[in-house]
């Protein structure tokens, strides 16, 4: 279950080598998923939390990116 940790870390520090949002923005949230089940295996509760949280910012701003992008 490390590796899955691994992962989560590499995929939120990947994430922020893009220019374009949309890639920043989606690589984060599957980064967050996986430290959502990280956490939630390790039993750290404010990992867990924090990335649920970010999973929730990260879906709302991608849905009104490609609401946007649709109206344009």
């Amino acid at each position: 279950m490390e590796v899955l940790g691994l992962i989560a870390t590499i995929l939120i520090v990947l994430s922020m080598c893009f220019k374009n949002i949309k890639i920043i923005r989606f690589i984060n949230l599957i980064g967050s998923i996986c430290f959502v089940i990280y956490g939630l295996y390790i039993g750290a509760l404010y990992t867990w939390i924090a990335n649920l949280i970010l999973i929730f910012v990260q879906v709302y701003y991608l849905i009104k990116i490609y609401k946007e992008d649709k109206n344009k």
